[in-house]
């Protein structure tokens, strides 16, 4: 075979590997987002649940005050304990929300809650300082 038809032959096999190569890359990224993508719709049907769960909560602890207003007997130690479930609960949806800000590479503005990316300094919605 002639010596020129070796080197293009070679050169031919060295882009394909190259490609190949990045084929598989590329594939191993796919995956890897695609299992973060299930992870986070997972994890916002957990936060949907929680956040069911944390409207009860305060539906119940209106129902006591509405009570209260009427001069119904009101029992502090449930006001007690139906706030400590709201905290708890808060406490969860938070964790939910924190894990899919990580799994997002997100971070939510504190003053209008706009998705931003985990590095920048101020939200991209409404300016506001991230740190």
């Amino acid at each position: 075979m002639d010596d020129k038809v070796k080197d293009l032959l070679d050169k031919i096999r060295g882009a394909a590997d190259l490609a190949a190569d990045a084929a598989a890359d590329t594939a191993r990224v796919a995956g890897r987002r695609a299992g973060q993508m299930v992870d986070v719709a997972k994890l916002n049907v957990q936060l949907f649940d929680l956040n069911g769960e944390f409207n009860d909560i305060l539906r119940q602890l209106g129902q006591v005050m509405y009570d209260t207003h009427l001069g119904r007997a009101g029992d502090a130690d449930s006001v007690t304990a139906l706030l400590e479930k709201a905290d708890a609960a808060a406490a969860r949806v938070a964790e939910v929300k924190g894990r899919i800000a990580d799994l997002r590479q997100t971070q939510a503005c504190p003053s209008c809650g706009a998705p931003c990316g985990k590095e920048d300094k101020f939200c991209r919605q409404c300016g506001a300082a991230l740190e």
